[in-house]
């Protein structure tokens, strides 16, 4: 009996052995989870507090129409053109409405419940109006890292600060 367990682990060894320069079709992907591969459309983004006018913290929502394609290699890139603007209320009861334009490249790796993305600080083409008058503003994303929660049909995207939250639609 001892020498058949032997041959049973043994065997079971080398069937999750891997020799180097072959590849391993169970091996994830470099973007790590296969789910967040694809293209997908933005929902709704809502940031509480990311997004300012003079110096006062201004939520904001909107962004609906842009594009966020993932490959399995992880690579990221969210294009704006075309997109709804976001839109906040100030205080006063202004309307803040920020057209953002451009793309983003970033790097992506999830792990089935969370993220990070890499990559350079992007500034990004911006107008906006002030209760429909132009006013200045300046907008740029950074990648960043937080929670996700993703189905063949949707992925939702929380930064780790819990400050902004993008939710996608795919097909």
């Amino acid at each position: 009996m001892a020498p058949r367990i032997a041959i049973v682990l043994i065997s079971l060894g080398l069937a999750s052995c891997t020799l180097p320069g072959a590849v391993s079709s169970a091996s994830s992907p470099a973007v790590g989870d296969r789910c967040l591969v694809g293209t997908w459309t933005l929902v709704q983004e809502t940031n509480g507090h990311g997004y300012s006018f003079n110096n006062a913290p201004l939520p904001v929502s909107g962004l609906a129409g842009s594009t966020l394609t993932i490959t399995s290699a992880g690579d990221e890139k969210e294009v704006f053109d075309g997109s709804q603007p976001l839109v906040g209320t100030l205080s006063d009861g202004r309307k803040l409405v920020i057209t953002i334009g451009g793309s983003t490249d970033f790097h992506i790796r999830g792990d089935g419940h969370k993220y990070t993305e890499t990559g350079a600080k992007t500034d990004l083409p911006t107008s906006a109006t002030l209760d429909g008058q132009p006013a200045s503003y300046h907008s740029s994303y950074s990648p960043g890292s937080g929670t996700y929660q993703c189905s063949s049909s949707s992925l939702t995207l929380t930064t780790s600060d819990e400050n902004q939250t993008d939710q996608w639609s795919k097909g």
